[in-house]
């Protein structure tokens, strides 16, 4: 399909895409006017900037496109799904959004070295970076932009570069009747280091000279009245002066673009990075002399101003066109934002049949095309089961910008066509008596599509998430409401399980035999790859590069058919993941019987389904790649029977028939126990005294956590441990590894008690608040109630129970959830308290404690505190040494927060140690250690 082509209107791109509702910031009038060009309809909050907080009406007109909004306003609109889109010039424009669904755009307009520099060399650059680069890695849909490739390099992030363009038409009619010197700038004394003050002081030195920007403690500086008279500026006086310093600045800005616009002359230092030639378009030099000899030159020669003006005029066209700008902002935007179904025309969904193939009945829901992971799913289950499938499809857009215009494969319809915006209650409605679902199973595949109405379902649901290496924020949000959670990307099971949810389960992706197959052809490549390469692929790109200098590489974007043919064809099949990812390319190569040579990705698993120079061949750098490549170049025996072992390890144990089989066996065997029609979980598993037990479904793993924050919390020469909430026995099992003579628990769950015998010396099975525990007083070094007294009716009769059994200078060992985690809060403010299966809101939890309460519960049950730690999210980072004393997220805004108490909401479990009061530890009521040491959840 051809691309519509795009056409300037009244100052304004036009195309044929739809338009969409943008949010942004107004940091810099004049660059927002130039993005108000792309056509979009544009809300921005005001910044306060130079003293003001409005849009300064002197430097631009507010665009007719354009809409200044408060910033509540703004944000409720956004939490309404009200926006297609966000740009963000600045990290705290990014803070203060990065929990929206929406996607987002941030905007690089400095370089880091030179911020860090501005700030008095306060920041430690590496660790500012690490902090940064977890932010963007959790916040899903984010593109990066710079706006000049220096920018980019200084950073050092991955982005696409968009350098300004100016509207010719709109700076004109250069006359230089003024001999002056005019500068255009903010607190350009301020920046001194980046804006080069001080070198215009000794250029301009007894010349005449205007200065317009915001320059408060600059004698004579002025901001224009109108942005026509800041161009009347431009055509009036005779020579613009640029001294943007080299490294800490771009050889342009956006004032001197639109001076050369206008047909004016600049002088300029010298800069790698500046439009200017010297004698060409203006003058430009290192040495400040000659610069100052320059400009009394065009200051008594209007003629030769007028000839270099003519020529920067050209320059500015050739390398700084608008329309070149536009048509790259444009494809940024569309392809970052998520345009809902119903502008593409998506159709009411109808209702659907199946073949019936014996076995359980599936609601499939994914959005249709034909080389996502689904597909696959789909046709593996069709061999056992009754699908429906349920969804909207790919859109031409989409296509194109993926690049799956070679699929070689129609797009089909589901047998439940719909929007993106789909209640699945109303599908299931209208679904024949005779046909009604066992299990609804949604299928990561086109970000936007998830269907409402799964948690309200009367059957399992299940969901199977396949990039949570780059949508982990998104994920964490979408999975609530499924009863059983799949993730491909193994490395990431921990961070569901510490959000608070159950059933989660590591499914590998894998091959497809009839579509990976391998084909009987002569091998004419060295080495083939077959995938993505756009820039975010920067180090996949690299390596390619490197191969391809010594052997004969094939690169191509292929799919099916093709692709299988190009890796039969391809001695060793080349794969990089994308954040160690476990890719889909590992089993396809190996199902097509070639060679793999792969990264480790590490920490996804790799090396627990295949063996290294058995099945594959992994590399852990760059010359072990090469050496390795050409090794097995040479040495084709050993390369083909590493090839033939992975293809039959493949076949028989990675397939999509397998791994149906594998997550079929979790979800009935298990989801045959679960009253799925009951109101929620909460209504199951009360015994008649009202005590909560724990609930059949909880996954094998969620009793085998060893609990590192716990040990590091247990002192040095502890001989006798009572570890109450044992679980399976791994805490135990590593405090034996590390000296503890003896280990006692205490479980409420026999069949995980069973599995702690094997571990713990002695294990007690039963409810902590009806045992009377076999044991004399001053019995235990040390008592651990990890995540338990939270549980209890009487969580401080329990403490007192304990305490005798604790010796003179034995330890307590406790964790409990802060109920005053900003999450909670913020759905409290939105008017919810929704129990869940696990986490801060815990349907099984009987107590809810904040710092204070915690410390009120075990003082007043005759401890005394020696520390408090904190498992704290990672968000903190991210504002940690802030300077105000308020807090915003979601709609909430909390002032005069000290650092403790903004810490604090960002704690989800306090982690205490605590000792028998009577030691001396406490002194006038206050905690050996009262404060909170961090642990941070990355």
């Amino acid at each position: 399909m051809e691309a519509p082509k795009a056409t300037v209107e009244s100052g304004i791109m036009r195309t044929g895409f739809s338009e969409m509702r943008i949010l942004t910031f107004n940091w810099h009038e004049a660059y927002i006017c130039l993005l108000a060009k792309t056509g979009h309809q544009w809300h921005i909050i005001e910044r306060l900037k130079g003293g003001v907080k409005h849009w300064l009406y002197q430097v631009r007109p507010l665009p007719s496109n354009a809409t200044l909004v408060d910033e509540q306003t703004a944000m409720e609109k956004l939490n309404r799904g009200g926006y297609d889109l966000v740009i963000c010039h600045n990290v705290k424009d990014l803070m203060q959004v990065q929990t929206s669904s929406v996607p987002k755009i941030m905007v690089f307009h400095n370089k880091l070295s030179t911020e860090i520099a501005l700030g008095g060399n306060q920041v430690n650059r590496d660790k500012y970076l690490n902090d940064l680069r977890n932010l963007l890695d959790n916040i899903p849909h984010l593109h990066l932009v710079f706006v000049s490739e220096s920018k980019r390099a200084d950073w050092g992030l991955p982005g696409q570069v968009i350098t300004p363009g100016i509207e010719l038409d709109e700076y004109r009619s250069y006359e230089g009747t003024e001999p002056k010197v005019l500068r255009v700038g903010n607190f350009i004394k301020e920046r001194d280091i980046m804006m080069g003050f001080s070198a215009q002081e000794q250029i301009l030195f007894g010349i005449p000279s205007t200065l317009l920007g915001l320059n408060p403690t600059l004698p004579g500086a002025k901001i224009s009245n109108s942005w026509e008279d800041l161009k009347q500026h431009y055509r009036s006086h005779r020579v613009y002066l640029n001294t943007t310093v080299e490294g800490w600045e771009d050889g342009y800005n956006l004032a001197m673009l639109e001076a050369m616009a206008t047909g004016m002359p600049v002088v300029s230092t010298a800069n790698s990075t500046s439009p200017v030639v010297d004698g060409h378009n203006g003058y430009i030099s290192d040495d400040l002399k000659y610069l100052r000899e320059k400009i009394l030159y065009l200051l008594e020669d209007r003629e030769e101003a007028v000839r270099l003006g003519k020529n920067a005029r050209k320059t500015v066209e050739e390398r700084f066109n608008i329309n070149d700008f536009v048509a790259k902002w444009r494809e940024v935007m569309e392809g970052a934002a998520v345009i809902p179904a119903s502008r593409w025309g998506g159709r009411p969904y109808v209702r659907g049949t199946t073949t019936g193939n014996g076995g359980k009945n599936i609601l499939l829901a994914y959005v249709s095309y034909p080389a996502t992971t689904a597909r696959y799913l789909e046709d593996s289950l069709r061999k056992t089961h009754n699908v429906v499938t349920v969804g909207p499809s790919i859109w031409p857009g989409l296509i194109k910008k993926w690049n799956l215009e070679n699929m070689g494969e129609e797009v089909k319809p589901h047998d439940i066509p719909c929007g993106f915006d789909i209640d699945i209650r109303q599908v299931v409605e209208e679904l024949s008596p005779a046909w009604q679902p066992d299990l609804l199973l949604w299928v990561e595949s086109v970000y936007g599509y998830l269907p409402k109405g799964i948690g309200q379902l009367p059957f399992p649901t299940a969901c199977y998430l396949i990039d949570s290496h780059l949508h982990l924020r998104e994920h964490l949000k979408w999975v609530e409401g499924f009863n059983f959670i799949f993730v491909a990307q193994r490395q990431y099971i921990p961070e569901f399980e510490r959000a608070g949810f159950k059933n989660v389960y590591w499914l590998p992706l894998a091959c497809d035999p009839q579509v990976h197959r391998k084909f009987d052809v002569k091998k004419v490549y060295e080495i083939g790859f077959a995938g993505s390469l756009t820039p975010e692929h920067r180090e996949r790109r690299r390596l390619l590069t490197l191969l391809c200098q010594q052997f004969n590489v094939h690169i191509d974007r292929k799919f099916f058919r093709e692709m299988a043919l190009l890796f039969s064809r391809s001695k060793i099949v080349f794969n990089h993941s994308v954040r160690n990812d476990l890719n889909m390319r590992v089993f396809e190569a190996l199902c097509c019987g070639s060679m793999l040579l792969t990264d480790e990705a590490r920490g996804g698993g790799l090396n627990e389904l295949f063996r290294d120079r058995e099945h594959l061949v992994i590399y852990r750098n760059q010359q072990e790649l090469v050496e390795l490549a050409r090794y097995y170049l040479e040495h084709p025996e050993e390369r083909e029977e590493i090839a033939r072992k992975g293809r039959e390890e493949a076949l028989a144990k990675h397939t999509f028939d397998h791994r149906v089989e594998q997550m079929m066996n979790i979800v009935f065997p298990l989801g045959n126990r679960l009253n799925y029609k009951s109101t929620g979980p909460k209504d199951a598993g009360q015994d008649n005294g009202g005590r909560i037990q724990i609930c059949v479904s909880k996954p094998k793993d969620y009793y085998e956590r060893e609990r590192q924050e716990i040990v590091e919390l247990i002192p040095p020469g502890v001989a006798r441990v009572l570890d109450v909430g044992c679980a399976a026995g791994y805490l135990g099992r590593r405090l034996k590894k590390l000296g503890v003579r003896e280990v006692v628990g205490v479980e409420i769950n026999p069949e995980v008690a069973k599995q702690a015998e094997q571990y713990l010396d002695q294990v007690i099975v039963g409810d902590i608040e009806q045992l009377s525990l076999p044991f004399s007083p001053r019995s235990f070094d040390c008592i651990i109630c990890a995540d338990i007294l939270e549980h209890l009716r009487n969580p401080g009769r329990i403490l007192n129970r304990l305490r005798e059994y604790l010796s003179d200078k034995g330890v307590l060992i406790a964790s409990l959830p802060n109920v005053r985690y900003l999450g909670v809060i913020n759905h409290l403010v939105e008017g919810n308290w929704t129990y869940q299966d696990s986490g801060i809101l815990d349907e099984t939890h009987l107590r809810f404690f904040t710092r204070k309460e915690i410390i009120k519960l075990l003082r007043s049950s005759g401890y005394e505190i020696e520390t408090v730690a904190a498992n704290v999210s990672p968000e903190y980072e991210k504002i940690k040494g802030y300077k105000d004393n308020a807090l915003s997220f979601g709609r909430i805004t909390i002032r005069n927060l000290g650092l403790e108490e903004l810490k604090d909401l960002f704690v989800f479990q306090y982690l205490i140690r605590a000792r028998k009061r009577g030691n001396g530890q406490e002194k006038d009521g206050e905690l050996i250690s009262d404060r909170v040491v961090e642990r941070k959840l990355n």
